[in-house]
């Protein structure tokens, strides 16, 4: 929901990383277009989100192998539980994902903090030129299933594109 907050000006949505449970849910403004990418989303069309026309894909593959066809600034990225692995000799912090990155008009990153590889690679989105950050947080999640583990405690980025 917080990651639907920040993109909701956003005419399209790219999320990488969706899971089994895509941001697609979560949004309640009216995007033309919605692509949530993950090799564990099940795959999933429609033409209609809240009952407005709308291109939502959802495409069980990694970001590797997807083609992007987006406007710089016309976007919202949205990279929910920042866990992204190499793809072959494809790494996943590379041109592909700096151009997406790069292009966004705003990206919202959330992710365990106690995940090294998510630790490593982080930084170097955050601090990426010409991005501002326009907000962070840290959450705690109260959930049985990994109260008191290191995967309850996660961080939240929102940076914003300048142009």
């Amino acid at each position: 929901m917080l990651a639907a907050h920040f993109v909701r000006d956003c005419p399209h949505i790219l999320e990488i990383g969706g899971h089994i449970r895509p941001v697609t849910g979560f949004l309640t403004h009216h995007p033309l277009s919605v692509t949530s990418v993950d090799p564990k989303t099940p795959a999933f069309e429609a033409e209609e989100l809240n009952g407005q026309p709308c291109r939502v894909r959802h495409i069980d593959k990694k970001f590797q192998q997807v083609d992007y066809d987006y406007e710089p600034g016309s976007y919202g990225l949205v990279l929910l539980g920042y866990s992204l692995k190499p793809f072959g000799q494809r790494e996943p912090l590379g041109q592909l994902l700096f151009s997406l990155i790069d292009n966004a008009r705003r990206v919202v990153i959330e992710y365990p903090p106690a995940l090294d590889r998510a630790m490593s690679q982080v930084p170097e989105i955050v601090t990426r030129p010409g991005l501002v950050q326009i907000c962070q947080f840290e959450l705690v999640l109260d959930d049985t299933a990994i109260s008191g583990s290191p995967w309850a405690a996660r961080r939240f980025h929102v940076l914003e594109g300048v142009r």
